[in-house]
């Protein structure tokens, strides 16, 4: 590894290697929150364990000397991390500031400071960049949250290089059942009444928009809507205020009233691999990740075990691990097969 790419590693290291109070000085209280909850804090297995799964996503992107986007980048690190190890420029687009911010700052910590990472505000995909603009387009822990996933694959296509890949990271496989009940718990509490915060946002958009609905009624009216999203929600409480009847439910109930948010949305990641095909990517299912070599412990056996068995066969990822990872391909159109 190149003497520059590992100052700045430890200098990444140090970062994450502060007390508590040093991180709250020069950071968002939600970064060392996460960072936290992760068990990345002060930990340099699991430091070294963030370090080893973004080298495996920049081997995958194949992104030395190329141009990657990273759409939802979070505070940053994941895309900082395909920069130093050898991308030509990461563009990082985030719709949070602070986590803009924390990107940013971030770069200019690293000894010597990053000249090929940007940190930008907004939503990557609505940002109209130009089309072919990027070798490599990646996204981790993102698409279950996306309203229109089909607009989003189709956008990354666009945004796609010939020959470009786009690489998706995701905890939400539906195929890994231990961790079924866990989701829906957490589905069920953003809808628990009253207190529960979709509950009692759509309580509040229609208490706002059809005043003359209160008390039970309006309890009521948030119970047969729960799913719908806007404008849908007003206008299927008018209709059952006309005709008593409930509004047939949606195929998900659990999304954010106002912004139509998926919490998050289970996928199955072959269903999600013929979305690939349908936005003209050559879809892979790859091998989930496991760190080498991080842990002292029976666990970093099984881990080993499990990686070679997943290697050896990726589709038995998707069953033993929560983590589903797909690569999809823009195909190089050759003169004879774009005349045909």
């Amino acid at each position: 590894m190149a003497p520059h790419v590992e100052r700045r590693l430890a200098s990444l290291r140090a970062i994450l290697m502060q007390s508590d109070a040093e991180i709250r000085a020069q950071y968002p209280e939600y970064f060392l929150t996460y960072y936290t909850y992760l068990k990345i804090v002060r930990n340099p297995a699991r430091i070294e364990h963030v370090f080893q799964k973004a080298h495996d996503m920049y081997r995958y992107l194949e992104a030395e000397g190329k141009d990657v986007l990273d759409l939802g980048a979070g505070f940053g690190i994941e895309a900082l991390l395909v920069a130093i190890y050898g991308a030509r420029r990461v563009l990082a687009t985030e719709i949070d500031r602070d986590m803009v911010e924390v990107g940013r700052y971030l770069a200019e910590r690293m000894d010597p400071p990053m000249t090929n990472f940007e940190s930008k505000y907004g939503d990557g995909i609505a940002m109209q960049l130009s089309s072919g603009s990027f070798d490599g387009v990646m996204t981790n822990c993102v698409i279950s949250h996306v309203r229109d996933l089909e607009g989003f694959l189709a956008e990354t296509s666009r945004l796609l290089k010939p020959g470009g890949i786009f690489f998706l990271s995701d905890e939400n496989n539906s195929l890994y059942l231990p961790a079924r009940p866990r989701r829906r718990r957490g589905w069920r509490s953003m809808e628990a009444e009253p207190e529960g915060p979709w509950f009692r946002a759509r309580t509040a958009y229609i208490g706002e928009y059809v005043p003359e609905i209160t008390g039970n009624e309006l309890l009521e009216a948030s119970r047969i809507t729960r799913g719908l999203v806007g404008t849908d929600i007003l206008d299927a409480v008018r209709e059952y205020r006309e005709t008593r009847r409930p509004p047939p439910p949606p195929a998900f109930l659990y999304r954010h009233p106002i912004d139509g948010q998926y919490p998050e949305r289970e996928l199955n990641p072959y269903w999600l691999m013929r979305k690939f095909e349908e936005a003209g990517l050559r879809p892979e299912l790859l091998p989930a990740f496991f760190s080498r070599g991080i842990e002292n412990h029976p666990r970093q056996w099984v881990k080993d075990f499990l990686r070679l068995l997943c290697t050896a066969w990726p589709p038995l990822s998707v069953y033993v691990w929560p983590i589903m990872r797909l690569r999809g391909r823009k195909p190089v159109l050759t003169p004879s097969a774009g005349a045909s």
